[in-house]
């Protein structure tokens, strides 16, 4: 295996484990993770060797959503503006770099959701925003009991592309439940709305997740890729990957809200911290003290 500048990537048997292994930042999703992500399963495709992969990640927090932070954040667009008598000399829109950059997200988290191998996420600690994009792209979700997951961000800062595949999972009422407060639940509740397949202690989470990848790899890889595929497709003949592709329609609106700008004027200015504390301290859940989500 290649060696990586942000996951880690072990092969046990049929079993493959990719960790995300950005723990100083709650393993926020830069474009280079993305991109060692991308390359590992790439390189983990071909053959019938390993026929499950897992992520996890290091540290306290599965994925604390897209990296925001103002020297490593790719979501923030400045129009172009040149000058020249003709209109087409005048540069791109906001909005327009904005819809083509999350089309291109889209796509490459459907990438993911389409990939012959089933992958089995293992989630501890915050999953919030982006992080919900990646486990929603996966076939199966375990969790600890004290997970959180959410999408904070969409108090101020849009939603995440793909909306996790909530809609398909929880339902239209729980979606937007958790999309119009931005609140957060634990592991225990996102067993019981639909939203993650079992839940175990934080003690057990990686033994148990580990022992059913082993379980599901003594199935030929035909098989496996067969029943994952048969599955999806009832959900994108339901709808899921048009749906999906138009969240990047609806983000580049959200875009637009003065809220952004000026939650990029506070994080400039005063760090993305005080940004946190200004989207998050009227809703009293302390949630400007998690840091990176987007």
């Amino acid at each position: 295996m290649a060696e990586y500048q942000n996951i880690l990537v072990e092969v046990d048997g049929g079993v493959a484990t990719i960790t995300l292994n950005r723990p100083e930042k709650l393993n926020a999703l830069s474009e280079s993770l993305r991109d060692d992500l991308a390359a590992a399963l790439r390189e983990l495709n071909p053959g019938d060797a390993v026929r499950v992969i897992r992520i996890k990640a290091a540290g306290r927090a599965f994925c604390a959503g897209y990296d925001i932070t103002p020297d490593d954040n790719d979501f923030q667009f400045v129009p172009t503006r040149r000058t020249g008598d003709q209109a087409w000399e005048l540069g791109e829109s906001m909005a327009a770099m904005n819809r083509e950059h999350l089309r291109d997200s889209i796509e490459r988290w459907l990438w993911i959701w389409s990939y012959r191998k089933p992958i089995i996420a293992q989630v501890h600690g915050w999953c919030l925003a982006g992080g919900n994009d990646l486990v929603g792209s996966c076939d199966i979700i375990f969790a600890s009991e004290t997970a959180r997951f959410g999408h904070p961000a969409g108090r101020a800062l849009g939603q995440p592309p793909t909306l996790g595949m909530w809609p398909v999972k929880i339902g239209m009422l729980k979606t937007k439940e958790l999309l119009f407060s931005g609140d957060t639940i634990d592991g225990v509740e996102a067993e019981r709305i639909g939203m993650v397949n079992r839940v175990y202690t934080e003690e057990a989470l990686d033994a148990e997740t580990l022992a059913y990848c082993h379980r599901i790899a003594q199935v030929p890889l035909d098989g496996l890729t067969v029943h994952k595929h048969s599955t999806n497709r009832w959900a994108e003949l339901m709808g899921l990957r048009m749906s999906a592709i138009e969240g990047a329609e609806f983000n580049a609106i959200f875009a637009e809200a003065p809220t952004i700008a000026e939650f990029g004027k506070i994080s400039r200015s005063k760090g993305l911290k005080a940004a946190l504390e200004w989207r998050d301290d009227p809703f009293g859940d302390g949630r400007g003290a998690v840091r990176r989500q987007g």
